[in-house]
């Protein structure tokens, strides 16, 4: 485990670190040293003083030159490497003192990794400061053997001094940023060197978990869970505030942190450590001496051992060589055959590898170099370490399989690179667009368009409104965009275009992401829909089959037609060219894509509608927020639009509440409420941990009030688990007590039918055991194809939940023939022996049997998170979001937040100062092939290309080439950028800046909200 700190006080931390007696206590592990290239060079070597160490956290050189001595200067930080706990116990208590050795080992090579990789300053250029790799730092290691509880835990504080010398020789402050934001993948490298060397030195060990932790094998959970006081005491906490995500447990240990007590007498202290184990029966000498035989170190008693041991390696050896032989075909490793010649740590960092770059294709286009190496290394592969993996990232870089970016100053990921089928993709997607310019047969001319598309709205359409209509129904391109800023009214005018376009004989279908989208697509707009899901799988066959009595079939029904599709800031890029290739070989006559880019983007890698305006896509834009209603609302929904999600909490002012608890608070908050006022107030929450919390303290509230009433029943319930099919091919993703559900056509690679399976357990052989509550059985997850897709695995934890009348609900999954879809709510009315009674959003009532398989396919719905609530409306809103959630802290869920709501928002945070940074830092954004290879700018990193006019001609009379054209020279803005609402209450600190104004885009469009 790794955590950082910043050091604030050079004196404080010397007399923490470098207590004048701290390693002459009788008995005490503690050592010290100094390292790091930059400590070489000014003289700082071996054991530690407590004057040297102060001065160099003082900016003081050996020379008694004086380093970056500025007001309010920051010492340095503290980066604390700890052993698992099994670790621990092996060395403090069963006295292998090994273990301290191959730690320290691993400590000092994942801080040269640091050293080479993250050390920067910074360089003036041009009027900015710039950072610049140094490649050295001043840095002194800690070991120390007890945790703040007294109880063993080996972890090495390396404590990096506030200095680095630039290449010209001169010395300045450290610029620590990439250390901080790369301290995951430092956490993985120190893991990966950890595990090496205890492997080296004979111990076996069970990994735990998805990001490469692990114990040592055979030191019982009981012994571990002895001398975890304070892990004990930490996961108390968490679980009362209802605290999953490790970036909270983080936030808890930093808070809840208590002074480390000494210990005079270190020998009575390791007696009591020792005497603890032997109540559990544990000494940990056989286990210890099991580990040297197996080094080498401790030969076999006899040679019949010796014997057998030696026919246990060589079937060993040979099961591995015949396991690469046998495992399915895998394109980004060496043949079978040159597979199983290769060491095998070389072989298991090619797999390790492989692995990571698909884990990472599902989400994204491209990714830094550094998250691919600790994506591999978090696999826990024997022998794998950082070294090997960037030789092999290297190798494929070379041969093309990955794809090197184009890196600039500005970047804070460092590297990136990209596949050749993502790109490949996104290359295709705009050669469809271009394929299909002037394909299209207009429905009816621009001039006639705007009359008939007012006559046929039930509301009055504004210009924004009408200008992306008309184009929808006149542009003679397929693909045409319709880009609306959140409550721009995007239903509304859907709903006049379907009218129109049925009018003049015209079939339109709508797509969207999900079943309530689909739903909502159906009432906003008047649109026979369906999920993009469905469509794709029941037509995507016919973009290479040809001339069958199917396809002849499909393309008569799709001929002609218009499909629209709803919040495509959520379509993936290969959904996005299944939707073109599709529309192409059956003859749809016009693609119509509408969403707003600066909301969610896509669960799976790409972001297909920013790359389509960025790429000159046919495009309208609708800028003017018709839903908010107050001015103040209007500014904050403009503000967040912009990415300025700061500048947005200070117009909210005091309706920004701060609280230690904000999930409890919010909760607290709206059961305060009457009861008409809660209907009107929907509560949202950033992430899965604050929206359970925030349902269960409502539903206890609900149930000590009355409104929710009766004995109930309990139910066990599915929450799905977050994996990548990849991840699924390794046994470490599992956990017993889940439940893996495989879909229609079964899991042939290895045999399992379509069905639901309860995890029973995961061996240490990689093999995971399986019931269907009829039969046990195991497989081996690694036989699943690396390259297949049509099996739809899905891993699933089974939670309890206590359902009672009245309690809100909403479904979780689909049963379309009974109108019960994904994401839409639904209340219970009554629950008896025949079952649960169910109201849905509709006012429909229907009864489930206590067997019911949608009885288990739901959760309560007080609270929804921002991904759910895409696409919702309402009055007033109530609204989580926590600093220590840090990947949740992005702009394009607070924009998603802020803007659902009409009359009133309250905001309910733990730490606004720095909710707000990681706000402003954080847009939120996917990444694209074509933006990391420098050929398309998306994100108005380079400014804005040339717009191209589409000119409809004289509409109402007006002429369009009359209008003054915008500014050239207004700078760029974030994705998707609308000006802000022009607000007379507008607070000082927000004048109106050249920022806040729309720029040219690069696209065509009738220009007539302009």
């Amino acid at each position: 485990m790794l955590s950082v700190a910043a050091v604030r006080s050079a004196s404080g931390a010397a007399n923490y670190f470098a207590k004048d007696d701290y390693y002459t206590v009788e008995g005490s592990s503690e050592i010290s040293l100094w390292a790091g290239e930059g400590a070489d060079a000014i003289g700082l070597s071996g054991e530690v003083s407590k004057d040297a160490f102060e001065g160099a956290l003082n900016g003081i050189l050996p020379s008694g030159e004086a380093v970056a001595q500025v007001e309010n200067r920051r010492a340095g930080v503290d980066l604390t490497f700890s052993m698992p706990k099994s670790a621990s116990v092996m060395a403090y208590v069963a006295g292998d003192k090994r273990i301290l050795a191959a730690n320290m080992a691993a400590v000092q090579k994942t801080m040269a990794w640091v050293e080479k990789n993250l050390a920067e300053g910074r360089r003036d250029v041009e009027g900015r400061k710039v950072p610049i790799q140094t490649g050295n730092l001043v840095y002194a290691l800690f070991q120390h053997d007890t945790s703040r509880a007294l109880d063993p835990q080996g972890h090495i504080h390396a404590v990096i001094a506030n200095l680095t010398r630039l290449p010209d020789g001169k010395w300045q402050a450290l610029h620590a940023d990439k250390i901080w934001s790369h301290n995951s993948i430092i956490g993985s490298i120190y893991h990966a060197y950890l595990r090496s060397g205890l492997e080296q030195i004979g111990y076996q060990l069970d990994m735990k978990g998805k990001h490469g932790t692990f114990e040592i094998a055979g030191v019982p959970k009981a012994v571990i869970q002895e001398y975890s006081q304070r892990r004990e005491d930490i996961l108390e906490h968490a679980t009362r505030l209802g605290i999953k995500s490790p970036e909270g447990l983080r936030e808890i240990t930093k808070r809840s942190r208590d002074p480390k007590l000494d210990v005079e007498d270190r020998a009575a202290l390791r007696q009591d450590w020792i005497d603890r184990a032997a109540t559990h029966g544990f000494d940990g000498k056989d286990l210890r001496a099991a580990a040297e035989a197996r080094a080498g170190m401790t030969p076999p008693d006899n040679v019949l051992e010796r014997g057998y041991r030696a026919i246990v390696e060589a079937i060993d050896g040979a099961r591995n060589r015949l396991g690469a032989l046998l495992r399915p075909h895998d394109p980004l490793v060496d043949n079978a055959l040159a597979r199983a010649v290769r060491s095998p740590d070389e072989a298991r960092t090619q797999l390790a590898v492989a692995s990571a770059v698909r884990i990472l294709s599902e989400r994204e286009a491209a990714w830094p170099v550094n998250l691919l190496s600790k994506t591999a290394l978090d696999l826990g592969l024997k022998g794998v370490t950082v070294e090997s993996i960037e030789r092999r990232i290297d190798r494929l870089v070379q041969n093309r399989q990955l794809i090197p970016g184009i890196a600039t100053a500005a970047d804070r990921t460092g590297r990136m690179v990209t596949t050749q089928e993502a790109l490949r993709t996104e290359e295709k997607i705009l050669g469809a667009i271009d394929e299909g310019k002037g394909k299209a047969e207009p429905i009816m001319p621009a001039a006639e368009a705007p009359q008939r598309l007012q006559d046929a709205s039930a509301l009055p359409l504004n210009p924004g409104q009408l200008a992306a209509a008309t184009m929808i129904l006149s542009s003679a391109d397929r693909t045409v965009s319709v880009q609306g800023v959140a409550g721009a009214g995007k239903s509304t005018m859907l709903q006049a275009v379907a009218r129109v376009a049925e009018a003049e004989g015209r079939s339109i279908t709508g797509l969207a992401f999900q079943n309530k989208m689909v739903a909502d697509l159906a009432e906003g707009a008047g649109i026979r829909a369906q999920t993009i899901a469905s469509f794709v799988l029941a037509n995507e066959r016919f973009v290479s089959e040809r001339d069958t009595p199917r396809y002849d079939a499909a393309r008569e029904k799709l001929a002609g037609t218009m499909l629209v599709v709803d919040e495509t800031s959520m379509v993936s890029s290969n959904d996005m060219l299944k939707l073109h290739q599709i529309s192409a070989v059956l003859g749809v006559d016009k693609l119509v894509l509408v969403g707003d880019r600066q909301q969610l983007s896509s669960i799976d890698a790409g972001k297909a509608f920013a790359m389509i305006q960025a790429a000159g896509g046919t495009m309208a834009r609708m800028d003017q927020n018709i839903r908010q209603r107050t001015d103040q609302l209007r500014t904050v929904a403009a503000l967040a639009n912009i990415g300025k999600a700061g500048a947005a909490m200070k117009v909210l002012g005091d309706r920004v509440v701060e609280a230690a608890e904000p999930a409890a608070a919010a909760a607290d908050m709206w059961l305060a409420l009457s009861g008409p006022e809660r209907e009107a107030t929907a509560v949202f929450a950033s992430g899965r941990d604050a929206r359970a919390v925030i349902n269960q303290r409502i539903q206890d509230g609900l149930i000590a009030e009355g409104s929710v009433k009766g004995e109930g029943t309990h139910l066990t319930v599915y929450e799905r688990v977050n994996t990548t099919r990849e991840e699924l091919r390794y046994a470490s993703t599992y956990r017993q007590g889940q439940t893996l559900e495989v879909g229609r056509g079964g899991a042939q690679d290895v045999g399992i039918q379509a069905g639901r399976y309860d995890v029973l357990k995961v061996h240490a052989n990689g093999k995971v055991e399986l019931t269907d509550g009829r039969r046990k059985f195991r497989f081996d997850p690694q036989k699943l194809s690396p390259t297949e897709q049509r099996d739809r695995l899905q891993l699933s934890e089974k939670k309890d939940l206590h359902l009672r009348e009245g309690d809100r609900v909403r479904w979780t999954a689909n049963d379309k023939d009974r109108g019960l879809l994904n994401a839409a709510l639904a209340r219970v009315i009554g629950i008896d022996a025949d079952g649960v009674k169910i109201e849905t959003a509709g006012k429909e009532q229907l009864t489930l049997g206590l067997g019911d398989p949608m009885l288990s396919r739901l959760d309560l719905a007080y609270s929804l998170n921002m991904h759910m609530a895409q696409g919702i409306t309402t009055d007033k809103a109530i609204t989580v979001m926590s600093a220590h959630e840090r990947n949740l802290s992005n702009q394009r869920l607070f924009n998603v937040g802020v803007t659902r709501v009409r009359e009133e928002l309250t905001m309910v945070i733990d730490d606004r100062e720095k909710l707000e940074r990681q706000l402003d830092m954080n847009p939120g954004n996917k990444t694209s092939s074509l933006e990391t290879l420098g050929r398309l700018d998306i994100d108005g990193k380079k400014g804005p290309a040339p717009r191209e006019k589409f000119d409809p001609g004289p509409i109402d009379g007006v002429d369009l080439s009359d209008l003054p054209p915008l500014p050239a020279d207004l700078p760029p803005l974030p994705d998707g950028a609308a000006p802000a609402a022009k607000d007379p209450q507008r607070p000082p600190d927000l004048k109106p800046d050249r920022g806040d104004v729309l720029p040219p885009l690069p696209e065509r469009s009738l220009g007539l909200d302009l």
